[in-house]
């Protein structure tokens, strides 16, 4: 299982959040139905709850982290 969920950098902590470059895409493997394996959405769940407040923002409270 491969989650691909981080800090923000901090040279993007420098800059202006109106000109922050955007967050990557975050891969999660699918499965057969090409969508993400519930055990992956849980691990970047929980990777997600452990990052800074500003990381939390950059990376959006949207999708799968609706309500964290």
């Amino acid at each position: 299982m491969s989650v691909n969920l981080f800090p923000m950098p901090e040279s993007y902590r420098k800059i202006s959040k109106k000109f922050r470059p955007g967050r990557p895409p975050l891969h999660l493997k699918c499965g057969e139905d090409g969508k993400p394996l519930p055990e992956e959405i849980e691990e970047a769940r929980e990777l997600f709850k452990i990052l800074d407040e500003e990381s939390k923002d950059w990376w959006g409270r949207g999708g799968i982290f609706k309500g964290l």
